[in-house]
């Protein structure tokens, strides 16, 4: 059984454009996340999933440089799609979903919600952020089939260009967790600090949120 992590990042962030570039210690945030993540106990390949757009070359380049293997599809908004062929291109038989805006990642974290799913098997687990958990650590897991599953509904020649299954698209787990009654769901809840502060946003959408969490950074 193969545990793989997709990273979805691209440079086109509307809010705050190239931030998973944007260095911080004279690193950009985009390599935050994949040294953390290689510190996972259950992690057996790591792959940045990015779309085709001239954009994200810079990025592109950076992380292969780095030996981190990357995955492009030219359908910007199908981004379950790229999960779909990544997913099969690297032979993941479950999968670890991380979005390129949280920099404070916790391979701890992460293979505290691995744990939960392989030991009860779930189809689909994930961080409860933000109602008990502080976002900013958010990390999603659920298995090939449940992915495959979504993926053949909502790309279905009857769906794939029905507007109402968009979302679903755009948002690779969106459809999971809004029929829950098709999967088994678990939830890695929060605790002590992490319910304490879960109002305080540690991910990376706008330059006020870049700002906290680089001085996060630069204290450690």
């Amino acid at each position: 059984m193969k545990v793989l992590c997709i990273v979805q990042a691209r440079m086109g962030s509307e809010r705050l454009p190239g931030k998973v570039m944007k260095e911080i210690n004279g690193q950009p945030m985009i390599s935050y996340i994949l040294n953390s993540l290689k510190n996972s106990k259950y992690i057996d390949e790591i792959v940045l999933a990015t779309s085709m757009q001239k954009i994200n070359n810079p990025l592109v380049e950076y992380v292969e440089k780095n030996n981190f293997e990357v995955f492009r599809s030219d359908k910007e908004d199908n981004v379950l799609e790229r999960y779909k062929l990544a997913s099969d291109k690297y032979k993941g038989d479950v999968i670890v979903r991380v979005t390129g805006d949280c920099p404070l990642i916790n391979p701890i974290i992460v293979d505290h919600v691995i744990t939960k799913f392989l030991m009860y098997d779930y189809d689909y687990v994930r961080l409860d952020v933000p109602d008990t958990f502080q976002r900013g650590f958010d990390v999603e897991v659920f298995s090939k089939f449940a992915l495959d599953k979504v993926y053949n509904k909502v790309c279905s020649k009857e769906n794939i260009n029905n507007k109402d299954y968009a979302p679903f698209r755009e948002h690779v787990t969106y459809y999971i967790y809004n029929h829950q009654d098709e999967f088994k769901v678990g939830y890695v809840k929060g605790e002590g600090i992490y319910f304490e502060n879960r109002n305080v946003n540690l991910s990376v959408d706008n330059a006020e949120d870049f700002k906290r969490v680089e001085e996060i950074l630069i204290e450690k």
